[in-house]
């Protein structure tokens, strides 16, 4: 099981023209994800549950300190990697569990059928399925766009840069074709900061230099909620 520790996460809403100046000065200081693809890009997508009564998003817009939510992701529309994950928030900082699931699992918790060949190493996948089962956890919202990532190995810090952030029912989620809607608009985009404890001066410099930026609460799925297709 992927496990992370609490860390911070730093949003920004940037123009294009903003996110190119900075990553032009990133690139000096980091280096490019190696997940990344020839281009130093690669497509996100998820599918994010909540319960019947959408409780993960009230508390989202409450700002509810201590909770969590569950996602399918895969990348470049690809089914080789299937990730469940869970994503939790606590006084302000952000962890990430996960676990990899196989086509067929996907499919089974989407459809809300019974889960099949369970590993000891997929222990999200079974809380998971027992949160399913007291909460009622149903697929809500499918949250795509295109990330461009780099690492700054002092810190363990991640900067990414998120574009093209669009919303889509969940109709099928392997479908490559399933009608998308835009949830921003065309010049706007995403910086995220993620790093362990301090985050290094040369980073911080770097974004204090670059514009007004000013932080945000943001959450692609509580926006991307606003915005699926019904």
């Amino acid at each position: 099981m992927d496990k992370e520790s609490y860390r911070h996460e730093l949003k920004f809403i940037c123009s294009e023209t903003e996110l190119q100046l900075i990553e032009n000065r990133i690139k000096h200081l980091c280096r490019r994800d190696s997940h990344a693809g020839p281009d130093g890009i690669y497509c996100i997508k998820s599918l994010y549950f909540d319960t019947y009564g959408d409780s993960c998003l009230m508390e989202n817009l409450a700002g509810v300190d201590n909770r969590h939510k569950y996602r399918i992701r895969t990348y470049n529309d690809s089914t080789d990697v299937i990730k469940l994950e869970r994503k939790s928030s606590l006084r302000g900082l952000k962890r990430k569990e996960a676990c990899l699931i196989t086509k067929k699992q996907c499919e089974q918790i989407i459809n809300g059928t019974d889960v099949e060949e369970i590993t000891e190493e997929q222990e999200v996948l079974k809380e998971f399925l027992l949160e399913q089962k007291l909460t009622l956890l149903m697929p809500k919202v499918i949250v795509e766009y295109r990330r461009t990532p780099y690492v700054y190995p002092i810190g363990n810090v991640r900067i990414t840069f998120d574009r093209d952030i669009t919303s889509s029912d969940c109709r099928d989620f392997f479908d490559k074709e399933i009608p998308r809607r835009c949830v921003m608009p065309h010049y706007k985009h995403i910086l995220e900061v993620k790093y362990d404890e301090i985050l290094p001066s040369a980073i911080l410099e770097l974004i204090n230099s670059s514009f007004d930026l000013q932080r945000t609460s943001f959450s692609k799925y509580a926006l991307c909620r606003e915005y699926s297709i019904q």
